[in-house]
């Protein structure tokens, strides 16, 4: 590869807003590292998204295993460097009132929305670093709402907010900056989760954010440092405080 391409990573990228972010990074001339669990679903967006031209590597396997985030990162510096991270797998967990939540189950949720973006971007922050690259973390409304019932997943995600505000400062003399991005309520597999046997048929698809990851795309990382985006409004400004 030459020094002149540009690299993207996304992670939860076999389906629902991982596809769509990665199929917009495509379309303007990324390759690709695509990360999921699911390795038919996975594999199925990589050739979608090698039909583009562009050279897509995906790697199956799970955000919190280490071994999966290093062969993540090698694969990037394969394709020459990276430009963008995309910390978008999440794990929605149990929703229902804190009083009967099983404690145990905390160490999946932290560990996927929390714990697993930042061991990456340890990882990334080298390669980011030389191309004063850009961190995306997906948030939630529910990282604000204290809705009843989603207290972990909510916790899990305002504790990602309040860490990827704090590496935009410290990242800042590596000129690597990082940024929210709230998709909003989608017709997806997850969210369909949080409510079982629910019609939720009356949710945009994933597909409503392409217009929004289009325009951040573009913008000086520097002027977007440690903002917060929400996703599904018809144009910009898309800026949201924090």
């Amino acid at each position: 590869m030459t020094e002149e391409n540009r690299v993207a990573m996304v992670t939860g990228a076999s389906r629902g807003l991982g596809e769509v972010i990665a199929r917009v990074l495509a379309e303007r001339g990324h390759d690709l590292v695509i990360g999921a669990r699911d390795e038919t679903a996975l594999n199925r967006v990589r050739e979608q998204l090698a039909e583009r031209g562009r050279h897509v590597v995906a790697i199956a396997g799970d955000v919190t295993d280490a071994s999966v985030r290093r062969r993540w990162i090698d694969a990037a510096r394969e394709l020459g460097g990276l430009d963008i991270l995309v910390n978008n797998a999440s794990e929605l967990g149990a929703i229902g009132p804190l009083m009967t939540f099983d404690v145990q189950r905390f160490g999946r949720v932290f560990p996927v929305n929390t714990g697993a973006p930042i061991a990456l971007i340890q990882l990334a922050v080298p390669l980011l670093a030389a191309r004063r690259g850009l961190i995306v973390n997906i948030t939630s409304d529910a990282a604000h709402g204290a809705y009843a019932g989603w207290g972990p997943y909510g916790a899990s995600k305002a504790a990602l907010e309040l860490l990827t505000r704090t590496l935009a400062g410290e990242l800042l003399s590596h000129g690597v900056s990082a940024v929210l991005v709230d998709p909003g309520d989608m017709r997806t597999r997850m969210h369909q989760e949080a409510f079982p046997g629910e019609d939720i048929s009356d949710r945009p698809l994933p597909d409503v954010t392409a217009p929004f990851w289009r325009w951040l795309f573009d913008q000086d990382r520097e002027a977007i440092r440690a903002q917060r985006f929400v996703a599904q409004q018809q144009d910009a400004p898309w800026h949201q405080p924090a």
